[in-house]
Parts: structure tokens; sequence; C-alpha cells
């Protein structure tokens, strides 16, 4: 079925806006792509969280290259969250097949909740970080983060929800990392688990809308590029506080429109 021209614009417009605001603050997209495309363009929650994967394999790769380019990546602690988060992606992936719609609009309501609370909570920090990407990591800290990309791994694999809106509290609390290099080292390992989980997807389901994938990717592209713009533009304060509201609002509009 060919998408209208509004739909196609409105796809184009949400990729630009989420992809912004997720690569300015490091957290996934697919806690609002996916319930977009099931409320907006009536897809089905396999669909939905498959196509919704898809989308931000092109969003977080446009986002890595600019961290990249901007020297804000930390790529030992990107490529060790990869590989520990590995086997969960796929492992959720494989259940996300057979949930039922209004179990993942309840798990994704909850989630954006969650991670409401969670920035509320970090808000205030009570040291001034210090840690570049030239800087060595504690062995022992670095250890005690490793289990948040393992169990969330799973949940992304499952939902298509990041998992770098849970890592970055811990590298900034920690390992002291800077605000912005505690994003720019989360979004390639993010980009690599979106790519893993994609590809799960394919193999064990093939539910993607490819059209929804290119309209809604082409915004994603061009948001990647302007999410870490922002990023090292912006007051960290202001991007949180947005980010507060906005997951509020999705959390109770999910759990209200799941029961």
């Amino acid at each position: 079925m060919t998408l209208e021209p509004m739909m196609v614009a409105g796809l184009i417009a949400a990729g630009v806006g989420i992809a912004t605001v997720a690569m300015a603050v490091g957290i996934g997209g697919g806690i609002l792509w996916t319930p977009l495309l099931i409320v907006a363009y009536d897809l089905g929650p396999g669909e939905a969280v498959a196509t919704s994967l898809l989308i931000q394999v092109i969003g977080l790769g446009s986002g890595a290259i600019a961290y990249f380019r901007y020297k804000l990546v930390v790529p030992r602690l990107s490529l060790l969250f990869f590989f520990v988060a590995l086997p969960g992606v796929v492992l959720g992936s494989f259940f996300s097949v057979s949930l039922p719609q209004h179990l993942v609009q309840m798990a994704l309501g909850a989630m954006a909740m969650t991670l409401a609370i969670l920035f509320v909570t970090s808000q205030e920090e009570d040291f001034q970080p210090t840690a570049t990407t030239s800087v060595p990591y504690d062995p022992a800290k670095v250890n005690s983060v490793l289990p948040i990309p393992a169990f969330f791994g799973v949940i992304m694999g499952l939902l298509s929800v990041g998992i770098g809106e849970w890592i970055i509290p811990a590298l900034k609390s920690r390992l002291r990392m800077e605000m912005s290099h505690a994003i720019g080292t989360i979004i390639p390992m993010m980009f690599l688990l979106a790519l893993t989980a994609t590809l799960s997807h394919w193999v064990f389901s093939e539910n993607f809308r490819f059209e929804h994938c290119l309209w809604g990717g082409l915004g994603t592209l061009i948001g990647g590029q302007i999410g870490p713009l922002i990023n090292r533009r912006i007051e960290d304060r202001i991007l949180k506080e947005a980010f507060i509201y906005l997951m509020t609002l999705v959390g109770i509009h999910l759990i209200f429109q799941s029961v």
C-alpha cells in the first residue's frame, strides 16, 4: 500500500524531530517511534518494532558519524557495552514477534514514565565531571556499569527502545564523564545494537514496512546531524527538562490507550 503525501511528510518530519532529540540527549528513538507507528500509521506491534529499529539504524548511524567527527566518542567503552548487551538484544528480538499490542503499549508507557523519573532524580550533580576520551577509567567502576546494558539489551530487542538513557546517568555518576562524552560514547553502541536487532527481526519475522522505513529514515538521517550540533551548543538542563515533559506525556497516553 502506497503512503499518501501527508503521511510521507509526517514520517519525514517525525524522523527529523525524533532523531534530533534522541541524538542531542542520547536516548533511543524507539520509545517514540514504536507508539507513533502503532497509533498514527496503524501498524501491528511486530511491524512497528521491526520498522522502528530499521529507521533508528539510519538515524543512529548518522549521529555516530557526527559524534566521531566531534571527537566525543570513547571507542573502547562503546564496543564493550555493545558486546555486553548483544546477547540480550538477540533474545529480546526473538520473543518480540508474538507480543500483543496492548502489552507493547503498556510496557512502552511504563518505560516512558520511568525514564522521566530517572531524569528528574539525576538533575543534581555533586561532582565536577572531568573525564574525556583520553582519560583512563577504573576497571572496577566500568564493571559496575556492565549489568545495565546486559539487562536493558533484552528490553531493546523486545520493545525497540534504546538503552543509552539508562547507561548515561551511570557514566556520569560512576565514571564522572562529561555529558557530551557520555552521549557520544553511547550513540555508536546503540547504532550497532539497533543494527543487530534489525537483522534479528529480519531472520525471525520480516515484519518491516519498507516505505515507512524509507521516509522515516530520511528524516532521521537529517536529525542525526542536527542533534549532535545542538548537544554542543545548548545547555544540558534545557534538553533534560524537555525530555522529562515529553516522556511523561507519552507514558500517560500509552498507558491510557492500553487499558
